[in-house]
């Protein structure tokens, strides 16, 4: 059950941080249009920060899943000689 949770607090979390940065980058658009580029370049730089961080996530998750589950002597084996 608690694995369920986490993971569904994760995907909360990404879906946050996905619809932010698009919100970001449309900010940004109407910026640019209304007081130009240079005016806007932060919040380009907000909308960027916040896909690449979507794209770690998202990429860490791969990671974690793809690695392989070990029960208890395995994890203390692991935490002992790394």
């Amino acid at each position: 059950m608690k694995k369920d949770q986490t993971t569904s607090n994760r995907k909360r979390i990404d879906i946050v941080i996905l619809s932010l940065s698009i919100v970001a980058l449309i900010v940004a658009i109407h910026q640019t249009v209304t007081n130009g580029f240079g005016e806007s370049y932060w919040i380009y730089m907000i909308s960027i920060s916040l896909i690449l961080y979507h794209q770690v996530r998202r990429a860490k998750k791969k990671q974690e899943d793809s690695q392989p589950k070990l029960n208890r002597r395995a994890k203390r084996y692991m935490d002992r000689h790394g």
